[in-house]
C-alpha cells in the first residue's frame, strides 16, 4: 500500500513509464500524437546527438529541414564502418571468381572484355553511427575489365565504380533505440512526413577502384594461381 495515495494518483508518469509506452507506440503505423510533440521529440534527439553521432544528427535535421535534397556522403567517412568494407570485399570476390573463370576460356593471344555488376546488401551494427544513419542499404559494384593471354599467363586490369545508396525515410522496422530518448517508434517519422514536417530523401555515395591482376595456368591436376591487386582513385573519393 502506498504512503501517500493522493500523491501518487496525481503523479506524473516516470521515465521507465514512458519508454514503455514509446515501445508500445512503435508497434503501430501512426503514434497518436500531436505533430508539435512529435517535432520537439526529434529536434531533441538532433541536439541531444551532436556530440555523440554528429553525422547522424545532421542528417536527422536533413530530413527535417532538407526539402527532400538528396545527400552525397562522405566515402571516407563511409569506408571507415567494417560493414561497407565486408560489402566491397564481397563484391570484388565475385568479379575475382568471374575473371578467373573467363581467363580459363581465353586461347593464346586473344582477348576478352568483362562488364557486370553486383549488388551487396549492408545490415549496420547496432550502436555505430552507421546504424542511425542507415540501418539496411545495398552496395552496387559496376566493373569493367579486360583479359588479355600470353602463353600461359592471362593479365587483367578494369576499374570498378561503386555506389552505396539508400532512401532516409524511417519506414522500416517498428522503433528504434536512441541513447538518452529509449525507444523511438519509427512511425514518429511516418507522422512527420505526412504532416509536411520532414521529407524523405536518398542518401547516396561513390567511390572507384581500379583491377591489376594475372591468372597463370596450372598444370593438371593442379590449380592455376591467381594475383589481385585492387587500389583506391583518390581523386573520386566523397
Amino acid at each position: 500500500m502506498p504512503l501517500n495515495p493522493d500523491l501518487e494518483q496525481h503523479a506524473g508518469p516516470t521515465p521507465s513509464m514512458e519508454r514503455t509506452r514509446m515501445f508500445l507506440r512503435g508497434l503501430r503505423r501512426r503514434t497518436g500524437r500531436p505533430v508539435p510533440e512529435l517535432v520537439a521529440l526529434f529536434r531533441s534527439i538532433i541536439d541531444g546527438g551532436r556530440d555523440f553521432h554528429p553525422i547522424a544528427s545532421d542528417f536527422l535535421e536533413h530530413f527535417m529541414d532538407g526539402a527532400g535534397a538528396s545527400r552525397t556522403m562522405s566515402s571516407r567517412w563511409l569506408r571507415s564502418f567494417k560493414v561497407i568494407k565486408k560489402a566491397e570485399r564481397k563484391n570484388q570476390h565475385r568479379f575475382e571468381r568471374q575473371l578467373v573463370r573467363r581467363a580459363r576460356q581465353l586461347g593464346d593471344g586473344e582477348s576478352s572484355w568483362l562488364h557486370d555488376y553486383w549488388d551487396a546488401r549492408i545490415n549496420a551494427f547496432i550502436g555505430t553511427e552507421l546504424f542511425y544513419v542507415s540501418r539496411m542499404s545495398l552496395l552496387r559494384s559496376q566493373g569493367s575489365f579486360v583479359l588479355t593471354r600470353d602463353g600461359p599467363e592471362v593479365r587483367v586490369s578494369g576499374t570498378v565504380r561503386h555506389r552505396w545508396f539508400d532512401p532516409y525515410d524511417w519506414d522500416r522496422g517498428r522503433w528504434v533505440y536512441i541513447p538518452r530518448h529509449g525507444f523511438v517508434p519509427i512511425a514518429v517519422g511516418r507522422d512527420l512526413v505526412a504532416a509536411d514536417q520532414a521529407r524523405n530523401f536518398l542518401m547516396e555515395s561513390r567511390h572507384v577502384q581500379t583491377l591489376e591482376g594475372r591468372c597463370v595456368d596450372g598444370r593438371w591436376p593442379r590449380r592455376g594461381r591467381e594475383s589481385f591487386g585492387w587500389s583506391l582513385v583518390r581523386a573520386a573519393e566523397g
